[in-house]
């Protein structure tokens, strides 16, 4: 089953979007103490002797090159990259989770033809919370945790209600069926893109203003943070959505026109789907 890939090529796309604002720390932030902000650098006893241990490059640019500078931008580097990778494999177990009882509801049948519906499912703001990765966080980084789900689960949520089958030829059988009624039958599986369904709803700019409404409080670099989760999240779901396959949605419906023997094949009228989960393979 495709998963939604977000904590690999995901992870590496919310990092170099970071690093591309190039944000360069205070000097001298190593001593000190931001009033009210949850980015407080580790405890520094030896400085000089503090290396990173990382073949990535750093999320941050010194304040200075002295001893402490680069040991606070080191200990910057590994609270937000840890945060980036916490997060991310939290949205991939909630988006992966959401994925397997999400399914469509309200489309039409008329002979070969299905239209309309949307796409329903849970929400995925608990789903996202509740991920092993980051369920235990405390202090600021839950505000953090919470913007991040709450605006991905409400820019989702318009996105799945905009899902509509644009009249696909799902059901051959049903343009000539012989019987009063077309029993459950399988739609022809089609990839998730090719519905329709309002792509502007995730892109990063929108996410992240989302992000930023839901947030609680103030966090450094918030909108940085945000707009890097919602770039690698744009690309990650653009990647699934070509790999996800819409299938096993059941159809059936009257054939009113079917009279033996005179009509013995007559086309399915109104006919509609059946409940279930329609992306979970």
């Amino acid at each position: 089953m495709p998963d939604l890939l977000f904590a690999s090529a995901g992870l590496a796309m919310v990092r170099d979007r970071f690093r591309r604002f190039n944000i360069k720390l205070p000097a001298g932030a190593w001593s000190k103490l931001v009033a009210g902000r949850m980015t407080v650098p580790a405890a520094v006893s030896s400085p000089s002797i503090r290396k990173p241990q990382t073949t990535q490059p750093l999320l941050f640019l010194p304040g200075s090159n002295s001893p402490p500078d680069l040991a606070h931008q080191f200990d910057m580097h590994e609270l937000y990259d840890s945060m980036f990778m916490q997060l991310t494999a939290a949205i991939e177990f909630g988006f992966n989770l959401y994925r397997q009882s999400a399914g469509l509801i309200g489309v039409t049948i008329n002979g070969p033809q299905a239209l309309g519906g949307q796409l329903q499912g849970p929400n995925l703001e608990p789903l996202i919370r509740t991920a092993p990765s980051v369920v235990t966080w405390t202090g600021t980084k839950v505000a953090l945790r919470d913007a991040v789900a709450k605006g991905l689960d409400q820019q989702w949520a318009i996105l799945a209600a905009s899902v509509k089958v644009p009249g696909l030829p799902w059901y051959p059988a049903f343009a000539a069926f012989p019987g009063p009624v077309a029993p459950p039958t399988p739609n022809v599986p089609t990839p998730f893109s090719v519905l329709t369904q309002d792509v502007g709803a995730t892109t990063p700019a929108v996410l992240k203003t989302a992000m930023r409404a839901c947030l609680h409080g103030q966090f450094d670099y918030s909108d940085e943070f945000f707009e890097s989760i919602s770039t690698g999240f744009d690309f990650a779901l653009r990647l699934w959505k070509g790999v996800q396959m819409v299938n096993l949605v059941m159809g059936t419906g009257p054939v009113p026109n079917f009279a033996p023997p005179y009509i013995p094949v007559a086309p399915v009228i109104g006919g509609t789907i059946l409940p279930g989960s329609h992306i979970n393979t």
